[in-house]
């Protein structure tokens, strides 16, 4: 591997993470991050919702803080 590659490498890697601390300073959690935290499809996602698995969505996405707060307690 060449100089170039690994600072591409290395570049790559500190892109995703800037990107993943952003996404953790945003007050909301998307459908994307939800199913990803998750690791289930939507239709699953919407499933886990109305069973009470997972907290209720606000205008279509979750409060962070909330998210956060229930895993805590169900971890308990």
């Amino acid at each position: 591997m060449t100089d170039i590659d690994q600072l591409r490498a290395e570049m790559a890697r500190m892109t995703k993470a800037v990107a993943n601390l952003a996404a953790q300073l945003s007050p909301w959690i998307s459908t994307t991050e939800m199913c990803a935290r998750y690791d289930c499809t939507p239709k699953t996602l919407n499933a886990m919702e109305r069973r009470g698995d997972i907290p209720w969505r606000v205008k279509g996405r979750w409060n962070r803080a909330e998210v956060i707060e229930w895993e805590s307690r169900q971890t308990v």
